[in-house]
């Protein structure tokens, strides 16, 4: 055998040895990317993040359930965003009174407010849209407007013009009432999302702008951690709690706001002035096993302030709400 067949023979089996290196390599990776899978979405005028995880006796694959949760997301957009034309929402507050067949989710969705604004006293109310608006929180063009523009605002406002009938999916408003249920709608859909995760049965996290929720653990067994932003500072955070199985909202009032003469103006709205909220908080962080009840009361607690919601948690042992003040002192974070 020449050298130079030794040669040729020995640089062959280098090649295939390298070639069978790079395939373990490419199996490894590819094994290690299918160990989680994650996306971010834009969707109900929200940046969404969307994380889950391969687990022992999983159905399906990662992938496969962010492909089935984005779907869902991009349905519940089109039944409820109030500023889609042909969603179930834009097709109610232009009926001018008459009854709207509208999707199960939104009829659930609707029901679900009216129990909470009637548990708050309208602390929460979908009802608000149009005070929403009068100050240009929908438009982007901000104003303080005056009280007579306020007080015939709020004729249009208030829960019980909202009426759901026997039938399912029948739903009408009083004529001129208008609804808005992205104060509530992120949670429900998180709830949605989480279900899905469930029934593949594996663990993921959910973030839809200040609403996170979670499933199971993370792959090491230990449990997710969710920052609650500093109100006066987002980009720090103010406390880090533990979360596992549970849904965590916050509610603040540097969210979407503006200024003007050196006052700062919210979106929070208090449906019985017609003005935004103004009792000293923050913000307000709800944290529960349901991300609709965590983002409604959420709001419905910033409304409501401290004594008043926690008069509400009285009946809601699952839940618990902490409470930050805009001189900075807060009501302490137990981490449930």
């Amino acid at each position: 055998m020449t050298t130079r067949t030794k040669q040729l023979i020995a640089f062959f089996l280098l090649a295939i040895i390298l070639i069978g290196f790079l395939v373990v390599i490419r199996q490894n990776n590819g094994n290690n990317a299918e160990e989680s899978a994650s996306e971010q979405i834009f969707a109900m005028d929200t940046v969404m993040d969307m994380t889950v995880y391969r687990t022992e006796g999983m159905i399906g694959d990662p992938q496969d359930v962010l492909d089935e949760m984005r779907e869902r997301v991009y349905q519940m957009e089109r039944e409820l965003s109030v500023t889609i034309a042909d969603s179930d929402v834009a097709k109610l507050n232009a009926a001018s009174g008459e009854a709207v067949m509208v999707s199960e989710d939104a009829y659930d969705l609707i029901g679900k407010a009216l129990e909470v604004a009637k548990d708050t006293d309208g602390a929460f109310d979908p009802t608000i849209y149009p005070i929403v608006k009068l100050w240009g929180f929908t438009t982007g063009e901000h104003r303080v407007p005056s009280g007579d523009e306020i007080r015939n605002e709020l004729k249009r406002v208030g829960y019980s013009r909202i009426n759901v009938g026997d039938k399912p999916g029948k739903v009408s408003l009083s004529e001129g009432t208008n609804i808005d249920l992205g104060a509530c709608a992120k949670g429900y859909l998180s709830d949605a999302l989480c279900e899905i995760i469930k029934r593949h049965k594996t663990s993921g996290i959910i973030s839809l702008g200040g609403n996170v929720q979670s499933v199971g653990t993370k792959p090491d067994g230990t449990n997710f951690r969710v920052g609650i932003v500093d109100p006066e500072n987002t980009d720090k955070i103010y406390e880090t709690i533990e979360n596992k199985n549970n849904a965590v909202v916050t509610s603040g009032n540097y969210e979407r706001f503006f200024e003007k003469d050196g006052k700062r103006y919210h979106h929070i709205m208090d449906s019985a002035t017609g003005k935004p909220a103004d009792n000293g908080l923050a913000s307000v962080t709800v944290v529960g096993p349901s991300g609709f009840i965590c983002d409604a009361y959420a709001t419905a607690f910033f409304v409501m302030g401290e004594d008043k919601a926690k008069e509400v948690l009285k009946n809601k042992p699952d839940y618990h709400a902490a409470f930050i003040y805009e001189d900075g002192h807060d009501s302490g974070f137990d981490g449930r």
